[in-house]
């Protein structure tokens, strides 16, 4: 009996738990700034350790459908902070992107990009596959066809991304939902040890949201990729996809900061906003005109 009463008893702990962060998270107080029409900056701070019973500090951006506001994939030929990039583009709001080589400082082929880019119809940077294995952050897709962001799952295609009907593309992942399903997650250390977290998500009626999670901190311990996975299901994505994540973690709102900066970057190992790292891509977001 007691070999059978064991194993439920963590069942019920462990179900007991999840309940308890959902119901944390959906009472969570948020601050809320509009950063233009249809575009909302909104940021939370689990302080007390009650959120994964860990401190986390959430960051969102939401672009409302129908509103004229554009979401652009960004490829720099240098390393640039995330936050330069939109200010010189004159974007409103931004995350970093997607996957990069981490040494390379000057002009490349490839916009020093180890995953596939679109732009314009014109391809930047091919995928980089070491045999004939894709790696997990070229599992999935963000593309924008006519101003509409899709996020995308590969299917068997040797080259699938080169045959995604949109103007602008880039590759990366793992992905995390797909019509309102959680996709199975790997059990390797990327997926389960807790880091800064950056993720691109789609409600069912069109909302993106742009999510950022800080990490490596006493105040914000970062998350594994299914506390990711739990909370993009939380804020109504439909469908959600990860980025680069650990230092390259940003988000940028226009004036929302001396530097723009709005999360915690981590590479000084402060919890302030001058932590950026250098990074090769980004997500763009413009105001409608």
């Amino acid at each position: 009996m007691k070999r059978i009463l064991l194993p439920l008893l963590i069942l019920l702990s462990l179900t007991a738990k999840g309940q308890s962060d959902s119901v944390t998270f959906a009472g969570a107080l948020w601050g809320s700034k509009t950063v233009s029409q249809g575009i909302e900056h909104k940021w939370t701070h689990f302080a007390s350790g009650e959120l994964f019973s860990s401190n986390q500090y959430i960051s969102v951006i939401e672009i409302k459908p129908g509103t004229g506001n554009k979401i652009e994939i960004f490829a720099s030929p240098v390393l640039k902070e995330t936050s330069l990039m939109a200010s010189e583009a004159g974007a409103v709001a931004a995350i970093n992107g997607s996957f990069f080589k981490f040494n390379y400082t000057h002009n490349t082929e490839d916009y020093n990009s180890v995953d596939y880019i679109r732009k314009d119809n014109r391809q930047l940077a091919p995928n980089t596959v070491t045999g004939n294995q894709r790696a997990m952050h070229q599992l999935g897709a963000i593309a924008i066809f006519n101003d509409q962001l899709f996020i995308l799952k590969a299917d068997e295609l040797k080259e699938w991304e080169k045959y995604i009907q949109a103007q602008e593309v880039i590759t990366t992942g793992p992905i995390l939902r797909v019509e309102d399903r959680d996709l199975k997650l790997e059990k390797s250390s990327f997926y389960t040890a807790r880091h800064p977290r950056t993720a691109v998500g789609k409600k069912s009626d069109g909302t993106v949201i742009l999510l950022t999670a800080d990490g490596r901190s006493t105040q914000a311990a970062g998350l594994s990729l299914t506390e990711l996975q739990k909370i993009m299901k939380w804020l109504g994505a439909r469908y959600a996809i990860n980025l680069d994540g650990g230092g390259s973690t940003t988000m940028y709102v226009a004036g929302g900061s001396d530097n723009g900066v709005v999360n915690h970057p981590s590479d000084n190992k402060l919890f302030d906003n001058m932590g950026q790292r250098k990074v090769a891509n980004a997500i763009l977001v413009h105001k409608a005109k």
